[in-house]
């Protein structure tokens, strides 16, 4: 009986710690574990040349990406008159609907400057409706750490990019469990260019809330100076009333660092002396009158 409840036991854990989360969850391409939020349907699309795979793409540059990713071939160059899709499939969580979801990701792009192109969207409502996440009339739902990726010409390199899905809610309404929708397209022309076109690694979504909650927040302002540093971090937020507000830190995978509770001045500092160097989030949050700020800090040696 023993023995039959150990193995029983190491079942249950295996399966537990093999799930992939929507709340928080990588596709690095090299394990496979959360490829099935990835759809690249050669239905609706029959020329569909996204792959995931090993690249070995002649004309790609040595520094493209890491070796195992999904591209548009990873072995030709891409064809003309081409237009190819792939999504990524989630259901929304605590941080789509009350907090923020950070999004973020690599990408190498080689195509014609002018006509050969990628794009990235989401959907909140099933796929009818698509918002480009580089739409600048969206500013106040999609806030971007990072420069807002160009999906054409050559990156001659693999770049990062990062955004935070704020206040989603506002775009349109959805609840936990419904199905968001993200879709990287590439289109090529008529001219051939022997180019290898677009490439994306390393898709994370992290959720940052501060638990179970179901308020929708109003923002508010903040700053955090100096920042990059390597001690302390001041915050000035809009607190003219002086209400109580709550500071909550976390690192970049959204492991919670720290709390303090009752800033009743439109100030606060973080001592970081202890914190590893790397990037964090910091929000700071009233519950009763459903007021929020965030941003982010960079801890450095």
């Amino acid at each position: 009986m023993k023995k039959f409840t150990f193995i029983l036991f190491l079942l249950v854990s295996q399966k537990i710690y093999s799930q992939c989360y929507d709340a928080s969850y990588c596709l690095d391409f090299e394990d496979t574990l959360c490829n099935y939020h990835v759809n690249i349907d050669t239905t609706i699309y029959p020329g569909n040349i996204f792959q995931i795979g090993s690249a070995h793409n002649p004309v790609l540059d040595s520094t493209f990406c890491s070796s195992v990713v999904i591209m548009t071939d990873t072995a030709m160059p891409y064809p003309v008159n081409n237009h190819s899709v792939f999504t990524i499939i989630n259901q929304a969580t605590s941080g789509d609907v009350f907090g923020f979801k950070m999004f973020s990701g690599s990408y190498y792009v080689q195509s014609d400057y002018l006509n050969d192109y990628g794009t990235m969207e989401i959907s909140l409502d099933k796929g009818i409706t698509w918002i480009d996440l580089m739409d600048s009339a969206y500013s106040n739902n999609f806030l971007w750490w990072t420069s807002k990726p160009v999906l054409t010409g050559h990156s001659y390199t693999c770049k990062s990019f990062e955004v935070d899905m704020v206040n989603l809610i506002s775009i349109h309404n959805f609840g936990m469990g419904d199905t968001i929708l993200y879709r990287f397209s590439f289109f090529s022309d008529s001219t051939f260019d022997n180019m290898g076109g677009l490439v994306f690694d390393n898709i994370c979504f992290n959720d940052f809330v501060e638990g179970i909650s179901d308020i929708h927040f109003k923002p508010i302002k903040s700053v955090i100076y100096p920042n990059p540093s390597s001690g302390n971090f001041s915050i000035d937020f809009d607190n003219p009333d002086g209400e109580p507000f709550e500071l909550a830190v976390y690192d970049i995978c959204s492991k919670g660092m720290m709390t303090r509770e009752g800033i009743t001045s439109g100030k606060t500092v973080i001592d970081c002396h202890e914190f590893k160097p790397g990037m964090y989030v910091y929000k700071i949050t009233n519950t009763e009158s459903k007021k929020r700020t965030w941003g982010r800090f960079n801890v450095t040696n």
